[in-house]
């Protein structure tokens, strides 16, 4: 037996049972919230190996401004008409919600408009997969609520997406809006179609859709159900 004979009677690894489509925002702190149940939720269940999570892009406030960035908190009194006491309460029970994932949450970051993200990991995605746009635009979201990166800092961005794999003049020109628009447009529209007003929004299988940051007993609950149906599938395809 030759060794081609030998790699090609290894069968291939089964596709994970459960894919998980996403539609979320890099400054959005529910998502930040959702997603992270949703992580210890699949690991609670043992699922690490067969549920596959996908980014999609969402904008938590496409009039926010492409050229100004100022604080969180100025921009939801500004945007929103809140006074600052009451953000300001609201960012320290989100802070306190992360501290009970045992994540860390920064109620000070900056805000502005995240359309250049978007398309830079809609480039990523076009020419890398699924699971490096994810990779990628999930590592900045956690470095946002964390303090550790600026998702409106274009250069640090540009060498984020450098680091996946994408050119950087394929990444600037997306991030400037020259390229991939389009793609973002395209995810924001099959969300709304689907029901959603808002993030995070979660797609199970192609099937059950879950809008907002569900409870983590909920995303167990919810994960027990669904592989034990692919499973059921699996069995009988």
């Amino acid at each position: 037996m030759t060794d081609d004979d030998k790699t090609s009677s290894i069968p291939a690894p089964a596709e994970p049972l459960i894919t998980v489509d996403v539609w979320t925002d890099v400054v959005c702190p529910w998502c930040y919230i959702g997603e992270s149940r949703l992580h210890d939720a699949i690991a609670a269940e043992g699922l690490e190996d067969q549920v596959h999570v996908h980014a999609h892009s969402f904008e938590l406030d496409p009039t926010a401004p492409t050229d100004t960035v100022r604080d969180n908190v100025a921009h939801l009194v500004a945007a929103k008409g809140m006074p600052e006491e009451k953000v300001r309460e609201m960012e320290g029970q989100i802070q306190a919600m992360a501290q009970e994932l045992d994540r860390a949450y920064v109620t000070d970051r900056p805000m502005a408009n995240t359309r250049g993200v978007h398309r830079v990991m809609q480039a990523i995605g076009e020419a890398h997969g699924v699971d490096a746009a994810t990779d990628f635009f999930m590592d900045l979201q956690r470095g946002y609520f964390t303090g550790s990166s600026d998702p409106f800092d274009a250069d640090a961005v540009v060498a984020r997406a450098v680091e996946a794999g994408l050119p950087e003049a394929a990444a600037r020109a997306a991030h400037a809006g020259e390229t991939h628009d389009a793609q973002v447009e395209a995810d924001v529209r099959e969300a709304v179609q689907m029901g959603a007003r808002g993030v995070p929004f979660f797609l199970f299988n192609d099937k059950y859709t879950a809008p907002g940051a569900l409870p983590l007993d909920a995303f167990r609950q919810a994960l027990r159900q669904i592989i034990d149906e692919a499973r059921a599938e699996r069995a009988h395809s």
